[in-house]
């Protein structure tokens, strides 16, 4: 159990006080003692010699003669505790108990003694060099002094008696603050448990329990601290459930935030960052950004910015991203550096449109120049009069028509694009009947391939294909497509316009293939606007069809996708099935890991060429 260090305290100064309350007592009783132990045996002696001298007076006047008080004192019928008796008849020798050599020493203070007596003194010496010594007259029976009774408390014997007593006295002492010890600590004990039990319930709060409060128990002050702690840790409680909430709230809102946010202090040290850091940096939930690649060039701008005390900006291209990193310096109310924020942003859609912008531009007017040029220099020929066979003048004129119909259709087609792609047209689905629609572009579209001499060859049997969708833009997109393949295929290719159906039978699937010449690399980027695989832009086509079937038929709820395999391209989309389908020859089916069926010749039953 943990000890109370105020209560160790406490009874280190009671403790300390009585042990300097014993020393002083004991130094006190030494340098007094002994007078007041010398006064008190005195006191003890003068009775006991008067009682020894009325006994002499007694036998005295029985007629007692000295032999027979001098066997009485031998024998100690005159005994006295811890003294020595002295009996001196005037003119005689002095009878006594004590040794010879103890009696030399002595005389000289028994004759004085005796001295004193007879001349009506009582003597009652406290201190003298044999100790302490008193003296009383022995009468007879006219009450004439006659001789002394002495009786001497030796110096040894006052010392060890005095030393007992001292002895005695410092053990009662030492007991005494013992036994006084020990109701203090009861008693301190009591008061110092309400403070540790607050001490320990700051602890519980200190590891992060805020819910634990202080006992109100003891003496009133301790009641008093109890519910003065009891206030603060509600207060503490309530701002901490407010800061709790405020980061929560802030690591919501930064988390939220698309841009990546990075903290440091002014050493530079990471403090807080957003999982949108951690994403742009290519780290994951668990991982700090200081361990990803490319921090290191934000920790470059930190730097600069922490040095220099501004703001810097930087662009670095991590895998396929391009970021952009701006670094603000933090400053606390007396204006002093604390630390900076990283803002960093993924630019790399907007590198993407600025570059898709140039290359619009770009293509847009390469697009227009040529029939522009085309027509302009035709114009001038004729305006000149460099031209004067009527036959050539309408040659001449047959090329300005048809340049300026190509004008007419790019500038047709990009605007139908920019219709298409701002989101304004909304395409209204019906029941749609497919076999007239793909037979109608395949007669069509026959004609304009025999003029390249190719073909077209509808390999989908007779029957009837219901759809739910429009059947003006599907006739659009298989237009297109087969002008695409008839423009772009092989000299005299033929295009397959076919038709299957999908795994989950819920959707058909058309294809439209022709052999064609082609570069793997150009198939991922066939459906973008003023793409050829023709990097001159000379051959036929604004580079716009494509682009607009992948529109139309994203804004229709359909996908289109392009495989190109033994020198066939082949463009495959589909077109959502209608519930109330017709009756028709079973379809080949298209699993979503495999190519798009395209039947064998013997497996249709008709085709158009």
């Amino acid at each position: 159990m943990r000890r109370s260090s105020l209560l160790r305290i406490i009874l280190f100064i009671i403790s300390a006080m009585m042990i300097l309350v014993v020393a002083f007592v004991a130094i006190l009783f030494t340098i007094i003692g002994q007078d007041v132990y010398q006064s008190y045996k005195v006191d003890e002696l003068v009775p006991r010699a008067q009682s020894i001298s009325q006994q002499i007076t007694l036998l005295y006047r029985n007629n007692a003669d000295r032999r027979t008080i001098a066997r009485k004192v031998y024998s100690d019928e005159f005994f006295v505790s811890e003294a020595s008796l002295y009996v001196v008849f005037t003119g005689d020798t002095p009878i006594s108990s004590d040794e010879p050599k103890d009696m030399e020493a002595a005389l000289p203070i028994v004759n004085d003694c005796c001295e004193r007596v007879m001349s009506g003194e009582t003597v009652a010496k406290p201190n003298t060099p044999i100790g302490v010594v008193v003296g009383v007259p022995i009468y007879d029976g006219q009450e004439h002094a006659i001789g002394t009774v002495v009786l001497i408390h030796k110096t040894a014997r006052v010392h060890q008696r005095f030393n007992t007593l001292a002895l005695n006295f410092g053990a009662a002492l030492i007991l005494a603050m013992l036994l006084t010890l020990i109701p203090c600590m009861l008693i301190f004990r009591s008061v110092t448990k309400p403070i540790r039990k607050i001490s320990d319930t700051a602890i519980e709060m200190s590891k992060g329990d805020l819910s634990v409060r202080a006992e109100i128990t003891g003496s009133a002050e301790a009641q008093h601290l109890a519910e003065s702690f009891n206030v603060l840790a509600g207060a503490l409680q309530s701002n901490i459930d407010d800061l709790i909430i405020e980061r929560n709230r802030l690591g919501t809102v930064l988390n939220g935030i698309g841009e990546g946010i990075v903290a440091v202090d002014k050493k530079g040290e990471l403090t807080h960052f957003n999982s949108a850091s951690l994403h742009l940096l290519g780290g994951k939930e668990d991982d700090r950004p200081t361990s990803l690649p490319g921090y290191h060039e934000i920790a470059a701008l930190v730097r600069a910015s922490l040095e220099t005390n501004s703001i810097r900006t930087g662009t670095m291209k991590l895998g396929d991203r391009v970021l952009n990193t701006t670094v603000t310096p933090i400053h606390e109310d007396n204006d002093s550096l604390c630390g900076a924020v990283a803002l960093i942003r993924d630019i790399t859609e907007t590198e993407r449109l600025e570059q898709t912008r140039r290359d619009y531009v770009a293509n847009v007017s390469h697009e227009l120049r040529t029939p522009l040029a085309s027509i302009r220099s035709l114009a001038d020929a004729l305006n000149d009069g460099i031209i004067t066979d009527e036959s050539d003048k309408k040659r001449y004129y047959g090329y300005i028509l048809r340049e300026s119909i190509r004008l007419s259709h790019l500038i047709d087609d990009l605007l139908e694009l920019s219709r298409l792609q701002s989101g304004g047209v909304a395409f209204s689905k019906e029941r749609v009947e497919l076999y007239e629609i793909v037979y109608d572009v395949a007669d069509r579209m026959n004609e304009t391939a025999m003029q390249h001499g190719g073909s077209v060859r509808l390999l989908i049997p007779e029957g009837e294909y219901f759809a739910h969708t429009n059947s003006d833009r599907i006739e659009q997109v298989l237009i297109a497509l087969t002008d695409n393949a008839i423009k772009h295929g092989t000299d005299g290719c033929r295009v397959d316009i076919g038709l299957g159906l999908n795994e989950s039978d819920d959707s058909y699937i058309f294809t439209v293939s022709n052999p064609a010449d082609v570069d793997p690399a150009d198939l991922e980027h066939v459906f973008e606007r003023f793409y050829k695989a023709d990097k001159a832009h000379t051959g036929e086509g604004t580079g716009l069809g494509l682009a607009i079937v992948h529109e139309v038929l994203n804004l229709l709820g359909e996908s289109i996708d392009v495989q190109f395999e033994g020198g066939i391209i082949r463009f495959s989309f589909t077109v959502l099935r209608d519930p109330r389908d017709g009756k028709h020859p079973e379809l080949p089916v298209w699993h979503g890991d495999s190519p798009a069926p395209a039947p064998a010749e013997g497996e249709n039953p008709e085709y158009i060429q």
